[in-house]
């Protein structure tokens, strides 16, 4: 993770406290974390920023996720970073500073990262340091604060759990499974939150819910849960590891496989929503939705499978729907009157059909490569078109520098802990550490990539050169994660065309380039991407739309643009990113939305 670019700690002078992390027993690793602790609840209750100052270095950073203030916010250096602490933490009455009772501090890389437990004048947190040595004490590099429940209103979980069947004698007891339709059915009620998109986004924030007793519906257009995955090319599996694909309160079981195809995830993801008891309308189509500000309610339009109109009142709307929409198709001159087989990858089901004919695969990103794999291993003669540029990074890389160690079989820490640490750093920060990122995968990748450029293959390396985490906080998704395609492509084996457009399509069998060049050819896939989502259902939402300008990316504070927290419209919701944001980010999501429930927090801050 990008902990492992922070400059190795200074050895120590004397004391148990003072020795590098590295001849640390684990006693003095609980010791020296109980110590900083100490002295950090004792700088807060006396208010001390002298006290504090000493607890930090000077380019100490803190991420706090809604642990002191009901939004994400985070600070850079120590002197912005010790007044605010000291700011809210009086004002969100903190107590409790306490070593986690889940997770020991542990002493590792120079470091020791140690969490600890506190609550605020509602909220129970979580928190997290890493520790080095600051000239001839451990000292905060990193801190990251989170809540994780509400102190009057715990998840139903452990020993909060719901009863199930309840024992003893209840007249005319209803079958569990009849209770269920009924509680999924919303007849004689309506939902607090509806949620648009039954994919692991909205699966995820409606668990949260579900366990916080607060009555949420998901619908989705498709027929069955999954079937936006299941219907993408045959090829198509999760490029995460299994150890960063856990889904809230049910982590996969350890005989899944370590990559998971698309089928196997699309069926998991139909097994979460039924065994975690979420209400899900399939096959129903969101048509619009009005917001009534006085009210502080929607009125919501949806299109049940057999035609029927139902209307909905969520106080909630939460568009889960990923970060793409419709597929995005370049309209090319005689494409009509192409006699062989024209598609989206979007609706492309793979090359088994396609052996021994000439295929044509218009754009270079993840579908692009993997859909040239997959025709090439079935036997067809294919040709990438890549129009632009496109950042590459190999598989073995990508999980080197951006998966690490604290998602592997022998992980350090439970994956609650690693997504801690993993989201500890401010995105500020985090951009100078995935330049470097950059770099190093490069250098590890660089036979590969000289290969690829000796065939005339373009890079780009994302915004600023970012790479993978820079190109979907800004939208784009030219990117490669190697696990194939790419090698043949440097080995010849896969034609390749560069810096071209496809535009034209004539006699019904020739491509034609905007270079001039032919090429004859009975199979054109188009992997050119997905519209915007938030853009697709942007006008169905009427006024509530015009104070969104953008849903995910950066915000002015350089946290989330409207997505995870509060947007910029009272009771529109967005969920949109990978799996492992969605395991980490839906905890703040519905824990927010709870507290506007209970009468904790108001629905608008603006007009409170």
């Amino acid at each position: 993770m990008t902990e492992t670019l922070h400059s190795p700690a200074q050895t120590p002078t004397r004391g148990p406290t003072r020795r590098p992390a590295r001849e640390l027993t684990a006693q003095d690793t609980a010791d020296i974390a109980s110590a900083w602790l100490a002295d950090l609840a004792a700088a807060l209750k006396s208010s001390s920023a002298s006290d504090l100052t000493e607890l930090f270095t000077d380019e100490a950073t803190w991420r706090d996720f809604m642990a002191f203030t009901w939004d994400f916010s985070h600070s850079i250096g120590r002197d912005s970073l010790v007044p605010r602490l000291l700011d809210l933490a009086k004002a969100a009455e903190l107590d409790g500073v306490r070593t986690s009772v889940q997770q020991p501090p542990v002493a590792e890389d120079d470091r020791i990262h140690v969490f600890f437990d506190f609550t605020t004048k509602d909220r129970i947190n979580r928190g997290y340091v890493s520790l080095i040595h600051d000239e001839e004490r451990y000292a905060a590099s990193m801190m990251q604060t989170q809540t994780i429940g509400l102190q009057d209103h715990p998840e139903r979980i452990r020993h909060h759990r719901r009863d199930g069947k309840v024992y003893g004698v209840v007249p005319d007891r209803p079958r569990w499974s009849s209770e269920r339709r009924q509680q999924a059915a919303f007849e004689d009620c309506e939902p607090a939150v509806l949620i648009l998109g039954a994919g692991h986004n909205g699966l995820s924030i409606a668990a949260r819910l579900g366990a916080l007793d607060v009555p949420t519906l998901v619908i989705d257009r498709e027929a069955r849960i999954g079937d936006v995955w299941r219907k993408r090319y045959a090829s198509l599996a999760l490029h995460s590891t299994v150890f960063g694909d856990h889904m809230p309160y049910l982590p996969l079981p350890p005989t899944w496989t370590a990559h998971t195809p698309k089928d196997k995830f699309a069926d998991w993801l139909e097994s979460y929503a039924k065994l975690l008891d979420l209400n899900v309308w399939t096959s129903t189509t969101f048509l619009n939705g009005h917001y009534d500000e006085a009210a502080q309610q929607w009125t919501i339009h949806i299109r049940r499978e057999d035609g029927s109109i139902r209307t909905l009142h969520p106080r909630h709307f939460v568009v889960a729907g990923g970060l793409f929409g419709s597929p995005k198709i370049p309209a090319i001159k005689g494409i009509e009157t192409f006699r062989g087989v024209v598609a989206h990858s979007d609706e492309f089901q793979g090359g088994a059909d396609f052996s021994g004919k000439k295929a044509l695969v218009v754009g270079a990103g993840v579908s692009g490569h993997e859909l040239v794999h997959d025709l090439y291993e079935h036997g067809a003669d294919v040709t990438m078109l890549q129009r632009s540029a496109t950042y590459v990074v190999s598989y073995e890389s990508y999980h080197k520098y951006w998966s690490g160690h604290l998602f592997s079989e022998d992980s350090t820490f439970p994956a609650d802990f690693a997504d801690q640490i993993a989201y500890a750093t401010p995105n500020l920060r985090s951009d100078e550490i995935q330049k470097k990122l950059v770099k190093l995968a490069a250098q590890d990748d660089k036979d590969l990539l000289d290969r690829l450029a000796a065939r005339g293959f373009k890079f780009e390396w994302g915004p600023d050169g970012t790479g993978i985490i820079g190109a979907h906080m800004s939208g784009r998704d030219s990117y490669q994660i190697n696990i194939g395609a790419s090698e043949l492509i440097a080995d010849g084996k896969v034609h390749l065309k560069q810096g071209v457009e496809l535009v034209e399509v004539k006699d019904g069998t020739t491509a034609v380039f905007s270079d001039g060049s032919e090429l004859e050819v009975e199979l054109i896939v188009f992997a050119t991407g997905y519209e915007q989502f938030w853009n697709h259902i942007r006008p169905s939402l009427g006024t509530a739309a015009a104070k969104i300008d953008k849903a995910y990316g950066r915000a002015a504070d350089n946290e989330y643009a409207n997505t995870w927290r509060r947007s910029a419209q009272p009771g529109l919701w967005f969920g949109t990113g990978f799996i492992r944001m969605a395991r980490f980010y839906t905890t703040f999501t519905a824990l927010l939305i709870k507290a506007i429930e209970e009468g904790i927090e108001p629905v608008d801050p603006k007009k409170a």
